[in-house]
């Protein structure tokens, strides 16, 4: 049985809780922890499919939890949805969303804003398990394929130590003059139908093989050597030998050509494990490509699953709130007792701030700006948040006010720019940030540029800094989609990320 645990130092708030779960997740059994190390015990014990924490706890507050939790293998993987009333303050949630936590919720708040909260933390948590599996099952395949390729390696330098191949001469003509008695072990003739009978491009049945006959050939007119032709022939019994074939030109005492030597090696089993290795690799080419794909589908679901829970947020939360707002406003016009007046005015202000984090989230989720605007005008909208939100000062610098890509590509390109410049606020340390988005013909490329602390680049190194799996994740999405991402720094000279997308293509 699913298991959801909530942790609170308040009785009365897990009560409450418990009461949420019983009515909307009736499949869930409900754990709770009224402590922090309790808590962290009874997640290592049970791994629930999501934890709720609350903050301001004695002992052990819910950051040192969120911390411990996320630092434990054990259980880094279940989301945590912390529930405090410091969520309505930027700075902890902020800090709570940098320690590891996956959503926070502010006190008070509605069963509806809870379970919607929690739908989402889950469902992305399933999703996150399918590719976790996935990824599992890709690493399993890889081995395996490894370990096959290793055991046929070592069988074909077992194979090589005790190889076939018989020795053969040939006049100016092509004709045999010589061959090995152990070409009848390899091509089934017996050497005296071939000595004095056959000439070298029939037994090697090179007039159905232009490339090696013209190879071979040349040989033959310029008096020269060659080395591992590689040749196919079809043996009596139907069955296909491959041969390696190599020779030297033979000259007289006066320096006049009178034919080749050489020898042939059957190499029938190299060229069989050489042709399932690629088969193989191509099998494992396409698992990858499946993965990133789903990982592309995953990501585009997600956002699409975010639009609509901001939509939903913003047409019914959103506006229920203001209609209360505006039907308590007209209240307070008229005249009332002073104790009832201060009330309302109390609960006017919280239905103010609420209607404004309401709007908030709905922007985090899934900006507006982004679908009914496009790119140009999100990015700008997100710099002004930035500058207000950091005191930062930034920098748009745009020739045109529309990029022309495909639907499905513009959260990702807006969710990848935010990524970058929240690198540039949380590691750089910066008090300049400047977006160019500039286009040739080819390709869009979209800078974001920061006058903070910098960082060394390692060499042989994927893109990597604080924050380096997010940007990895960036460098893999761009490459799904044909682009790639560049950065630039060095310390004290800040940090150049520029994301360059193909204009055609897409």
């Amino acid at each position: 049985m699913k298991k959801i645990l909530a942790i609170d130092d308040n009785e009365i708030n897990l009560e409450l809780l418990n009461q949420i779960f019983s009515l909307y997740y009736p499949d869930f059994h409900f754990l709770k922890a009224t402590s922090g190390q309790e808590g962290i015990d009874l997640a290592r014990l049970e791994t629930p499919e999501i934890i709720l924490l609350d903050i301001l706890m004695p002992d052990m507050n819910g950051y040192d939890v969120c911390r411990i939790l996320k630092s434990d293998t054990q259980t880094q993987n279940i989301p945590v949805l912390m529930i405090s009333a410091l969520g309505q303050n930027s700075v902890e949630r902020t800090k709570g969303l940098n320690l590891g936590a996956d959503a926070f919720i502010s006190k008070p708040f509605s069963q509806d804003e809870l379970k919607a909260q929690i739908n989402v933390v889950l469902r992305i948590k399933k999703a996150e398990d399918l590719l976790r599996k996935r990824n599992e099952s890709l690493e399993i395949h890889i081995k395996n394929q490894t370990y096959k390729y290793l055991q046929s390696e070592e069988r074909l330098l077992q194979i090589s130590e005790h190889a076939l191949e018989f020795y053969w001469e040939v006049d100016s003509k092509g004709i045999f003059t010589y061959v090995s008695p152990v070409i009848e072990k390899i091509l089934y003739v017996n050497p005296d139908s071939v000595i004095n009978e056959k000439s070298f491009f029939d037994l090697f049945q090179l007039k159905k093989r232009k490339s090696s006959k013209s190879m071979i050939e040349l040989s033959f007119i310029n008096n020269s050597s060659f080395k591992d032709c590689e040749i196919e022939l079809n043996l009596p019994d139907n069955n296909q030998i491959w041969l390696s074939v190599s020779g030297f030109s033979l000259f007289d005492k006066n320096g006049v050509f009178f034919g080749l030597r050489g020898v042939s090696y059957d190499i029938t089993k190299r060229k069989l494990t050489e042709m399932a290795l690629k088969r193989s690799l191509k099998q494992i080419r396409n698992y990858q490509k499946k993965l990133k794909d789903l990982n592309t589908e995953l990501t585009l679901a997600e956002e699409k699953e975010r639009r609509r829970i901001a939509e939903n947020l913003h047409d019914s939360l959103g506006q229920t709130l203001s209609l209360i707002y505006i039907k308590l406003s007209s209240i307070m016009n008229e005249k009332l007792d002073h104790h009832l007046q201060q009330t309302l005015h109390e609960t006017s202000e919280l239905l103010k701030n609420a209607i404004t984090e309401s709007r908030i989230l709905t922007y985090d989720l899934s900006p507006p700006v982004l679908y009914e605007l496009g790119l140009i005008p999100a990015f700008q909208w997100k710099l002004e948040q930035i500058g207000e939100k950091f005191k930062i000062k930034t920098v748009l610098i745009s020739e045109f006010n529309k990029i022309d890509i495909k639907k499905e590509f513009k959260i990702l390109i807006y969710r990848i720019v935010a990524e970058l410049l929240n690198n540039a606020i949380k590691h750089a340390y910066a008090d300049l940030i400047e977006l160019e988005v500039r286009r040739t013909k080819e390709f869009y490329y979209i800078t974001v540029q920061d006058n903070g602390i910098g960082f060394i680049r390692k060499r042989n190194k994927r893109v990597t800094m604080k924050g380096g799996f997010g940007l990895m994740s960036i460098t893999e999405r761009l490459e799904n989609i044909k682009g790639n991402l560049e950065i630039k720094s060095g310390p004290g000279k800040g940090t150049k990320a520029t994301v360059r997308i193909p204009a055609s293509e897409n």
